[in-house]
């Protein structure tokens, strides 16, 4: 069994965001769940529009429509570097966190294939990011919220920008950005859910200074994220499989390491994997929603030769 190399035991509750006043957008619908009025919020630090989905209350950022450099040629599963266009797409702020996921199982009483989610959580944690959560639960949850797991594609974008960054907040490589195990703040340390070696989560957004060239936070370090994507080999295309989400015993990617990871598997192009199923050793693992920006319709189309991304919220 083929399983992520981050290890840990661990666990925590988590918060919801309040919901503010604005404009409204419509996003699509996957199965499951139904339409969403996404609640506008303006643009962020970096000047990318921000909505909120009121169903589960996640933040989102708008990808805009166009080219990024995908991979890394000295990665041996990340090799070749390539370019990938993608549509525009909303992507998780931040990670779905224990007390989002906790209200998705009272309104849906869906029952877990992996049921000890809650094993660690406590009292005062609901602001850290959901764990221990099988590809299927995050799938399950996705649908409730009317939103969807973000492609491999699409979280590579968010992470590092359309000039494919080493690590989201730029080309050096800095241990306080993220949480992970070289990361030597007193105050951070001070806020993790102990669950190993006196270390674990932290609240969603802790590392403002990591944000992403868009304004996306935790994409490295925390928790461990399931994307919709297959581990297939690179270069990436939405065409030939990979997206297919019917199949439940192929690989499944993982991206962004987590608290315990250590700084050489901690890069915006580095892949895991797992069977979608294997939740036993999932305690480091959790999720970000994703979806179709308001915007998707008036996407610029793919130049010539470029891999198109999959329509977001397809």
């Amino acid at each position: 069994m083929t399983r992520p190399t981050c290890p840990i035991l661990g666990f925590v509750l988590v918060a919801l965001g309040l919901l503010a006043c604005g404009p409204r957008a419509q996003a699509p619908a996957l199965e499951g769940g139904g339409p969403v009025e996404l609640i506008a919020l303006g643009t962020n630090a970096q000047g990318y529009e921000e909505f909120r989905n009121p169903r589960d209350g996640s933040g989102l950022v708008e990808i805009p429509a166009g080219e990024f450099l995908m991979g890394e040629d000295g990665e041996p599963s990340s090799a070749p570097a390539h370019r990938v266009h993608l549509q525009a797409y909303l992507i998780g702020k931040h990670e779905v966190t224990n007390a989002q996921f906790k209200r998705f199982l009272e309104e849906t009483g869906h029952e877990l294939l992996a049921p000890r989610w809650d094993v660690h959580g406590l009292e005062g944690r609901d602001d850290h990011p959901v764990i221990y959560i099988s590809w299927f639960d995050a799938q399950a949850y996705c649908r409730w919220a009317g939103m969807r797991l973000p492609t491999e594609a699409e979280w590579e974008k968010a992470a590092r920008g359309p000039e494919g960054l080493p690590w989201p907040w730029g080309a050096k490589w800095d241990p306080e950005r993220c949480n992970n195990m070289a990361m030597a703040s007193p105050e951070q340390i001070a806020r993790m859910a102990r669950m190993d070696a006196g270390r674990g989560t932290t609240p969603v957004g802790s590392f403002p200074s990591g944000a992403s060239p868009y304004g996306v936070l935790d994409m490295l370090g925390n928790a461990v994220e399931w994307c919709s994507s297959k581990f297939v080999e690179y270069p990436y295309r939405s065409e030939d499989g990979r997206e297919d989400p019917g199949d439940p015993e192929a690989f499944r990617v993982l991206r962004g390491g987590c608290w315990f990871s250590q700084p050489e598997t901690l890069t915006g192009s580095y892949r895991e994997k797992s069977t979608p199923e294997y939740w036993y050793y999932f305690h480091y693992v959790g999720f970000r929603v994703a979806g179709s920006a308001p915007s998707a319709s008036a996407s610029p189309a793919p130049p010539g030769g470029s891999p198109a991304g999959p329509a977001a919220g397809s």
